[in-house]
């Protein structure tokens, strides 16, 4: 794991986590250490409001805590950094599904995904908007035709703010999507 995270030497990775669900809100944290290389804390907590069938409004904030540990063998130096996020969803209706995200990166480093994708709510298809000093807000509008099941369409733009770190600029994102999985058929495990 340490060598699939760029460092130079082996080493395998601890991780426990604890998650508590109650009717559609959630509270939640996983703890990924690996002995001389990385330590990431990861907790998230979401409130789901019902104000009526289709109105469900939900809001989601998260927390990320990367840090070097031991002897420091990822990049020889110690590191740490830290991003917050909060996202709104508000399906308008049945079909049309609006949302907002914000996060902020700071610290001495540049948040880091070792094994995964980067976690961030304004994470998108091409920039993840982790820099540090680096704040970005998303905002996107997704929709399920009712006529076509298995077809949806999103529109989204991130707009970034510029990072601390020298050589580093502003970044912007704009995306559409269109998708096509059928949830029946011979064509069920395809996606368009």
């Amino acid at each position: 794991m340490a060598v699939d995270g760029g460092a130079s030497v082996e080493r395998g990775v601890y991780s426990a986590g604890l998650l508590y669900e109650k009717g559609g809100s959630s509270i939640g944290a996983i703890e990924y250490f690996c002995p001389d290389i990385i330590n990431i804390a990861y907790a998230e907590g979401k409130l789901k409001h019902p104000i009526g069938a289709d109105w469900q409004p939900k809001l989601i904030g998260q927390f990320v805590q990367q840090n070097s540990v031991g002897d420091n063998l990822l990049d020889g130096e110690s590191f740490s950094a830290q991003q917050f996020g909060l996202k709104l969803d508000l399906p308008v209706t049945k079909p049309l599904l609006l949302t907002v995200a914000a996060t902020y990166a700071w610290g001495d480093a540049n948040l880091r995904n070792p094994w995964s994708g980067y976690p961030g709510y304004t994470s998108v298809q091409v920039q993840d908007f982790n820099r540090a000093g680096e704040g970005a807000v998303l905002l996107r509008a997704g929709y399920e035709f009712p006529w076509v099941e298995g077809l949806s369409a999103y529109a989204l733009g991130v707009f970034g703010t510029t990072p601390q770190l020298p050589g580093q600029c502003r970044q912007n994102e704009y995306d559409l999507n269109l998708q096509y999985g059928p949830k029946k058929g011979w064509l069920m495990d395809l996606s368009l």
